[in-house]
């Protein structure tokens, strides 16, 4: 009598149970995610336009109300209801009695490590720059997070000159070698950090070029706050 060989078990697929089981983790996952954002976008918001309302009283003091613009592309302002819209925006602050009192303005331009994001206070009646602050940076610490922090480089912001003459800048921002500045409208270089005080010339540089201009353009709009 011949004895029948059974040939080896094989291993069991993947049983639906497991399959339900990923699944579900991962809707709950999704699910969690998705109320997190829904949750904290409010708060990041409200935080940002806290940080933001905070920097303008910091760089204009003695303001008592503020009206944010947005830059459109034909060159004219709009004035915006909160930091919900993206885009260039120009901040005026005024004092209890209605008088502008100076404009703020954003900027941004990349440093040796990542984006650099700042705002700068803008005089229009000195025609100058009057302020400056780091907003966000990822800068090497003790080196291009010194322009946030190091006297002699915010020096340069008390006043920089800002000058336009038929919408284009009398002086190009420039920024010069450690110790070499000799004109009102050059950034004296922090030692050692020659790339981040760069990104700093170029961000204000280029923002006297595209945005003072339509500033000046609009100030009768912004001195009435329209």
């Amino acid at each position: 009598m011949s004895t029948l060989i059974q040939p080896p078990a094989q291993p069991a697929p993947p049983g639906g149970r497991m399959v339900r089981m990923l699944g579900a983790v991962s809707l709950i996952c999704g699910l969690l995610i998705v109320g997190t954002n829904v949750v904290t976008k409010d708060r990041i918001r409200q935080n940002q336009e806290t940080i933001m309302r905070d920097s303008v009283a910091e760089l204009l003091p003695g303001i008592s109300k503020q009206i944010i613009y947005g830059v459109q592309s034909n060159g004219e302002l709009k004035i915006l209801p909160g930091l919900e819209e993206g885009g260039q925006r120009v901040f005026a602050g005024y004092d209890g009695s209605g008088k502008l009192l100076g404009i703020v303005i954003e900027s941004s331009a990349r440093g040796y490590a990542d984006l650099i994001q700042a705002m700068y206070a803008y005089s229009p009646e000195k025609q100058a720059i009057t302020g400056f602050k780091v907003v966000d940076m990822r800068e090497t610490p003790g080196l291009g997070d010194r322009t946030r922090s190091d006297p002699d480089f915010l020096a340069n912001f008390k006043y920089l000159d800002a000058t336009i003459v038929d919408g284009k800048p009398a002086n190009p921002v420039k920024v010069v070698k450690h110790g070499s500045k000799k004109n009102a409208w050059e950034i004296d270089a922090i030692s050692g950090a020659t790339i981040s005080s760069r990104a700093v010339g170029k961000l204000i540089g280029t923002s006297v070029q595209d945005v003072i201009p339509v500033v000046r353009k609009n100030l009768d709009r912004i001195e009435k706050g329209q």
